[in-house]
């Protein structure tokens, strides 16, 4: 089972990675391209808070966060694993962890995370939403993990 989800973590955070890197490389800073999908758009949008941009003008306060919400995550892996069974929420938490390690990694090495995932909708604030496939994960594994405890 370990093995299983290692491979599955080390996938998902190199999937987002690459898309975040090819985002960076090839796409001008908000410009927006659409998809195969409809109402899904790709766009480059440098995050250099929270969501929604939250202390984007504090980047210790982003950082030191994000490294002690890390570090939770990491504390409650280490001991999820250590028990028997439980793989609904291993699985929710390899999600969690997934995308935690991705955007952490771009708020500590780059200062900011690439955002890229837009949906268009007559609503401007939707519109105006982006964000990458590691939120996805932490949202998706969240509500695994939450699901789970009920």
């Amino acid at each position: 089972m370990l093995t299983y989800l290692a491979g599955m973590f080390l996938t998902l955070v190199c999937l987002d990675m690459g898309i975040k890197k090819y985002v960076e490389d090839v796409f001008r800073e908000n410009e927006e391209r659409e998809t195969v999908l409809d109402k899904v758009v790709l766009r480059k949008v440098y995050n250099k808070g929270f969501a929604l941009g939250a202390l984007k003008d504090k980047p210790k306060i982003i950082k030191g966060a994000s490294i002690f919400a890390g570090l939770g995550v990491l504390a409650y892996d280490a001991r999820l694993l250590q028990k028997k069974g439980k793989w609904l929420e291993k699985l929710g938490m390899m999600l969690v962890s997934a995308g935690a390690f991705s955007n952490i990694y771009d708020r500590l090495i780059k200062g900011k995370v690439i955002d890229y995932i837009g949906i268009q909708s007559r609503i401007k604030f939707v519109s105006k939403l982006t964000a990458n496939l590691a939120d996805l994960y932490v949202a998706v594994g969240a509500a695994l993990v939450a699901l789970v405890k009920r």
